[in-house]
């Protein structure tokens, strides 16, 4: 199980090469903009929208200039946040734990969250799920994406930086299970195939869920 302090060492330490590397990977990803594009769509009016395990900021700066702008990403790491605010600084940022979020019961309109849950283990997951219900207002709208499998890849190194983290898959029958066990119904959920030319080769999944 990965710890949030490591997870938190392993952005800290890769923060400024991570932004380089992702900050236009979006202009290369068809489908995650269609989803993205409708998700702003459908949630633009309905309260503030939170991105969380935004890195970067690419994901919550695409939202922003497609009409949601009461938005704010939120990462476990300050580095990462300090990323964002320089790429983005008419958006707002600020760091945050998934497993632990310091907001009220029925606080946001909707809520993003891309390949964030991909360092957690599957109660981690179920803990995450809890807390997103929580903030979530009734009827919000829930969209993440995560890597779609059964296995747990280890890394030591990134960036040419050391690092100690592991990369957890999910199936994605597991996952709906979980969110119909923490108070979401099911939208939609596909897999793609992998970009392999540019990102890591895993197939992706996307879910987008409601809080009931």
């Amino acid at each position: 199980m990965n710890s949030q302090e490591k997870v938190l060492s392993c952005y800290n330490k890769v923060a400024d090469d991570y932004a380089a590397d992702r900050w236009d990977e979006l202009s290369k990803k068809n489908l995650d903009r269609l989803l993205l594009t409708e998700f702003a769509a459908v949630n633009k009016d309905k309260g503030q929208c939170a991105d969380f395990g935004c890195g970067p900021g690419q994901t919550t700066k695409f939202l922003y200039e497609n009409g949601i702008k009461d938005i704010v990403g939120i990462d476990l790491s300050p580095a990462m946040i300090s990323a964002a605010q320089r790429l983005s600084p008419e958006v707002r940022f600020e760091t945050g734990d998934m497993l632990n979020i310091a907001y009220p019961p029925e606080y946001f309109g909707s809520v993003l969250a891309f390949y964030s849950i991909v360092h957690f283990d599957i109660e981690q997951v179920r803990k995450c799920f809890g807390e997103i219900n929580r903030v979530l207002k009734t009827g919000g709208s829930f969209l993440f994406s995560f890597h779609a499998g059964d296995q747990i890849v280890h890394f030591d190194k990134a960036h040419d930086k050391e690092i100690d983290i592991d990369l957890y898959f999910f199936q994605t029958d597991d996952i709906i299970e979980l969110l119909s066990g923490t108070g979401f119904n099911i939208i939609d959920a596909i897999e793609r195939r992998p970009h392999e030319s540019m990102e890591y080769p895993t197939r992706r999944a996307y879910i987008w869920a409601e809080k009931i």
